[in-house]
């Protein structure tokens, strides 16, 4: 896939298939290569999420600050209802 198709599939997802998306990948990492005793497992899953996150990026933060700026005000305007299809 090149990058202008996975851009352009990214940017249709909504905020939480987005957040999805990344819990699963952080997920996958965290625990890739974790078949050790019970010990080594947490501390290794420890270093993987560590480094998963370590990963995102100030853009990607940035991202989502306004979108959940966006999302709070659009809540606050139609008193707390659904809004989904507004955005």
């Amino acid at each position: 896939m090149n990058n202008a198709i996975f851009y352009a599939f990214i940017m249709r997802l909504t905020v939480e298939e987005r957040v999805f998306i990344l819990e699963s990948y952080l997920k996958t990492m965290s625990y890739a290569h974790c078949r050790q005793s019970l010990f080594e497992k947490f501390r290794i899953l420890k270093i993987n999420i560590t480094r998963a996150i370590e990963v995102v990026n100030e853009r990607t933060l940035r991202k989502v600050a306004r979108n959940m700026v966006k999302r709070v005000d659009r809540r606050i305007e139609i008193n707390g209802h659904h809004f989904q299809h507004l955005l």
